[in-house]
């Protein structure tokens, strides 16, 4: 059993050919055409998160129609998360989150295992929001 960290993280990004950087914050990011993914340990490293934010911008007026379809994809899957944020200037944002509680530790297979789903998770939803979005009078395509 191992006690994640974002040494390890890094290394796991690495076997994956995946580059990395890590962040003001303490995070370690990826940056992807249309979306960004950022893995975070918690302060005592119980909680291994990953959170993206799509390259997607709306206005409030478009949140009832986003949470509709929003809603259709935390409805029908599991594991990934999906949420609206809204910017200081009003800009309305997608976000997705993945957590897994390893304050027990976890194997290194479970870990790097758990990361790749993740990164598959990330790229998944982006497929079927872009898809989704002009399905609901929303804009399909990122900036």
């Amino acid at each position: 059993m191992i006690r994640p960290d974002l040494d390890r993280l890094e290394q796991v990004l690495e076997q994956l050919q995946i580059s990395c950087l890590r962040d003001s914050r303490g995070r370690l990011a990826t940056r992807w055409q249309s979306y960004s993914l950022f893995f975070t340990l918690d302060g005592d490293g119980d909680v291994y998160a990953a959170r993206t934010i799509y390259d997607r911008f709306f206005t409030v007026d478009d949140k009832p129609a986003l949470r509709s379809v929003l809603d259709e994809w935390n409805r029908d899957t599991t594991g990934l998360k999906v949420y609206t944020a809204t910017d200081d200037d009003g800009t309305v944002i997608i976000v997705s989150e993945a957590t897994l509680h390893v304050g027990g530790g976890v194997t290194s297979d479970q870990f790097a295992a758990t990361t790749t789903a993740w990164l598959g998770a990330a790229r998944s939803f982006h497929l079927w929001l872009g898809q989704r979005l002009p399905l609901a009078g929303l804009p399909g395509e990122p900036p």
